[in-house]
């Protein structure tokens, strides 16, 4: 990891996405066969961006959700206090996965989910989650995630706060660098707070029909090309950090 990449007060966060050449992040190309090698390669570039851990929002999310969370069995149980819960990095797991979840409503069978889909050669990938919570969450949803030893932090009252999101995650887990995955929401909720430190992007030679543009909302912000490269099937990455 580049010393620019290690920032002092919070987590360094940079976007690694797939678009098309159009700029669009989201819509029907996604179900085309010839954007699985963009996919390829955004997988394949994951390594070199050194991170520690990646974040979906919870739509986003809802593809590596394994369970409906069965709240009713926790009903009436004590009243845990709004404190973080921090379950250190457990022998196996290679990253951290923060699902940014405000009211906690994803269920997962353990702390760990296995990302294998994002390795090419289809080894396991064990990524522990962590979940972003306001104090809008059940007190159900917190014994459901202590029961499971799956950390989750606070961040904000009714709205998460993004920046403290991040703070919490540079100090209560040791997490330096996070690739941002999310959908155009949750990647526009970063930018809107000026929290976007780097873009990566495979564009895609594809065009959509609908879909939405990589930020929504978006702002003006800028940046400088740090890397570019051909890949295969005329993809091409570009790689940008914020001037």
């Amino acid at each position: 990891m580049e010393k620019e990449d290690i920032l002092n007060d919070r987590t360094f966060v940079e976007i690694h996405m797939l678009q098309t050449i159009d700029g669009k992040a989201t819509g029907n190309f996604w179900r085309k066969p010839d954007v699985w090698q963009g996919i390829k390669e955004c997988y394949n570039l994951m390594p070199k961006l050194k991170p520690q851990a990646f974040a979906l929002g919870r739509i986003s999310m809802e593809d590596n959700a394994n369970e409906v969370p069965n709240l009713s069995k926790y009903k009436n149980k004590k009243i845990i206090e709004h404190k973080d819960y921090v379950i250190p990095l457990e022998k196996g797991a290679l990253y951290y996965f923060a699902s940014y979840d405000s009211k906690g409503t994803l269920g997962f069978k353990s702390n760990v989910i296995n990302c294998q889909e994002w390795k090419n050669d289809g080894s396991e990938m064990l990524c522990q989650i962590i979940v972003v919570l306001t104090d809008r969450v059940s007190n159900e949803y917190l014994h459901y995630c202590q029961e499971r030893k799956i950390s989750y932090i606070f961040a904000g009252k009714n709205k998460i706060d993004i920046k403290t999101s991040l703070v919490k995650l540079k100090k209560l887990f040791g997490i330096n660098k996070m690739l941002l995955e999310g959908g155009p929401t949750l990647d526009g909720s970063f930018m809107k707070d000026n929290l976007i430190d780097g873009i990566s992007i495979v564009i895609s030679p594809l065009t959509s029909a609908g879909g939405d543009t990589l930020f929504n909302p978006s702002k003006y912000m800028e940046f400088k090309l740090v890397d570019l490269k051909k890949l295969s099937n005329s993809n091409v990455w570009l790689h940008y950090k914020k001037k």
